[in-house]
């Protein structure tokens, strides 16, 4: 850990990177590095991602992303494989209908309705999807600019339990409470995230840092305080074996009723959430933790259905509740896929107007 300072009176504040030797060099590392020191670059750096529904082999996804990157530059790269990708190798299927963001709307969930936790098995990088990103991931480095920080999108163990039981992993989650599991949740959670472990450990040999998505980050998916808080210890495990490698972790909240003061005790460097209708406020959020926050934008409403000023507003009112500092400016979440063009260039343009 190095504690840096944001100016000579302002206070200390505390970066897990050792910041000046991770990353390359060029102005969007510069602006990240700032972010992460609560210091002022040229410009607040910003990022927006989106699902390619329809996209699954490498070349495809590979192809997706840098046309997305090298329409409106963004200082990051959110790499976003196909909705709940990571359930796959255990027979979770989409579905060809889709939402309005490209999550499935009809999905197979193989052990909903039925306690099959125990026949549940390991799965090695050859496993699809895995062997497809790993080489979609390299085809991007390769062809990104060497000055664009690239994270993958990944999903903590019981969120993607989540995606293959569904709503009945509550059942689940209270077994593992009271110690009985008869389910068998628990060594399903661990052969599943020594799956997941090992396609990260492969990855970050590729990207730049971690986009880790947590579905029990909130306490809609349990039920009662301690199932949550429980739920949450267990999908956030992993995070605590990546903290000592010095690579950016980025956390996105799900949810709206979030567990924000626990969560913000884990060891990541930034945190996304739906800040423009989930509490805490981007103000209220900084009055807690000096983190890096991610976010500002409102992808369902502002993004989608508004105008490009009303867009440049949003980001103004943002970058003002942080007074500019700690902040990377991005949508709550995945973006609609209709979202305008002009939204999006507006967007990168606020930042630059703003300096």
């Amino acid at each position: 850990m190095v504690k840096v300072r944001n100016n000579e009176e302002g206070p200390r504040v505390n970066v897990r990177l050792d910041v000046e030797r991770w990353g390359r060099n060029g102005p969007t590392w510069d602006r990240v590095r700032a972010a992460l020191r609560h210091e002022r670059a040229d410009r607040i750096p910003i990022t927006a991602w989106r699902h390619f529904p329809g996209f699954e082999d490498s070349e495809g996804l590979a192809r997706v992303h840098l046309a997305f990157q090298m329409r409106y530059g963004f200082d990051l790269v959110v790499f976003t494989p196909t909705f709940g990708y990571a359930a796959d190798p255990w027979g979770f299927v989409r579905g060809e209908e889709v939402d309005d963001h490209g999550r499935p709307v009809e999905p197979v969930r193989p052990f909903e309705g039925m306690d099959r936790w125990p026949d549940l098995r390991g799965a090695d990088l050859e496993s699809a999807p895995f062997s497809e990103i790993l080489r979609g991931l390299r085809l991007t480095r390769r062809n990104l600019r060497e000055d664009v920080p690239l994270l993958l999108t990944v999903y903590g163990p019981l969120t993607t339990a989540l995606f293959l039981r569904g709503d009945e992993i509550r059942h689940d989650i209270d077994g593992l409470v009271s110690g009985e599991d008869e389910a068998g949740l628990a060594p399903a959670l661990d052969t599943m995230e020594s799956a997941l472990s090992a396609f990260i450990d492969a990855a970050l040999e590729l990207v730049d840092g971690i986009y880790y998505i947590s579905y029990f980050t909130c306490s809609e998916c349990t039920d009662g305080d301690e199932a949550a808080l429980a739920a949450l210890e267990r999908d956030l495990r992993p995070l605590k074996s990546l903290a000592d490698r010095n690579t950016l972790l980025a956390l996105h909240m799900h949810g709206v009723d979030l567990l924000f003061d626990e969560v913000i005790a884990y060891p990541a460097d930034v945190f996304n959430w739906h800040d423009r209708w989930a509490k805490p406020s981007l103000r209220d959020a900084r009055m807690k933790s000096d983190a890096v926050l991610m976010g500002g934008i409102n992808e369902a409403d502002t993004m989608h259905r508004e105008t490009p000023a009303a867009v440049s507003l949003q980001i103004g009112d943002a970058v003002s509740q942080v007074e500019g500092v700690g902040l990377i400016i991005s949508p709550g979440g995945p973006i609609n896929l209709e979202t305008p063009s002009e939204n999006l260039r507006a967007a990168v343009g606020a930042v630059e107007e703003l300096g």
